[in-house]
């Protein structure tokens, strides 16, 4: 009897299963969902191609790079009523803000995301220095802060991270 009642239930699950209503399928753009970026953002000062902080973004399938392929125009002159870029944060040696980063769980991870964003924008690194905070979140664990410093007020320390989120990259002003 046991048996029958599994029976029934289970081919009561497949009928049901198979006679439901085709629900919407949404579909994938088959077109690639990263570019290359054209050359004259790449002699751009202070600027990298999208995604670069992302370890996943530093190999380049060759569906994705297309551009190469394909003549290029002249680029247009920039309009007027585009903005203008901010103009450079100035670094000090000892000011009270730091652009924050990233937050890992190893101080190895922490100086090695260090070097990655510097070999990236060297130029906006140039003068920037590490600090490394360590936090101590209880449950969460301990996380140590990868910050860019020294700023001397929140509008340096906020053009940075200005640049930094348009390389991809999340940051946020913090104080010391």
């Amino acid at each position: 009897m046991l048996m029958l009642v599994v029976a029934l239930a289970f081919g009561g699950f497949v009928w049901q299963l198979y006679s439901a209503p085709d629900a919407p399928r949404i579909s994938a753009p088959s077109e690639p969902y990263k570019i290359t970026p054209p050359p004259e953002a790449a002699n751009a000062p202070d600027m990298v191609e999208m995604g670069a902080f992302d370890e996943a973004a530093e190999t380049t399938p060759a569906a994705e790079t297309p551009a190469a392929e394909t003549p290029r125009a002249e680029a247009p002159a920039a309009a007027p009523s585009q903005p203008q870029p901010a103009a450079a944060p100035q670094f000090t040696s000892n000011g009270p803000y730091v652009a924050q980063l990233a937050a890992l769980q190893s101080e190895q991870a922490a100086e090695g995301a260090w070097r990655r964003f510097a070999s990236r924008a060297p130029d906006l690194f140039a003068q920037a220095r590490l600090d490394i905070e360590r936090a101590d979140l209880g449950a969460r664990g301990v996380y140590h802060r990868v910050r860019a410093g020294y700023f001397a007020d929140r509008d340096n320390a906020a053009r940075f991270c200005e640049r930094i989120r348009r390389m991809g990259q999340d940051c946020i002003v913090a104080t010391r």
